[in-house]
């Protein structure tokens, strides 16, 4: 059976992965300005900065997903834990 779990933490994610003995996460990034229609008839440039942290196992895959300006602390985290993190970058431009 296949599905999907999400965690609310990067803590839950990070003890669930080692739980499960899963040592490679992909670690997909955006970090960039856009285009976004903020009001009917305004559109403005707004910083987008979010992470994608998914893994496979059995079927499952297992994300967690945050927003904000530590996107490197959290690749950081995820390597000093041991885990072996490929980056991708999802950026329009």
């Amino acid at each position: 059976m296949s599905g999907e779990e999400k965690f609310n933490s990067l803590e839950d994610f990070i003890q669930a992965m080692k739980k499960l003995n899963i040592t490679k996460i992909a670690f997909s990034e955006v970090n960039e300005r856009r285009p976004e229609q903020t009001k009917e008839d305004l559109l403005e440039v707004v910083v987008v900065r979010k992470v994608d942290i998914i893994t496979y196992k059995d079927s499952i895959i297992y994300k967690f997903s945050d927003k904000g300006d530590h996107i490197e602390s959290l690749y950081q985290i995820l390597i000093n834990e041991g885990f072996e993190v490929k980056r991708f970058n999802k950026n329009i431009t």
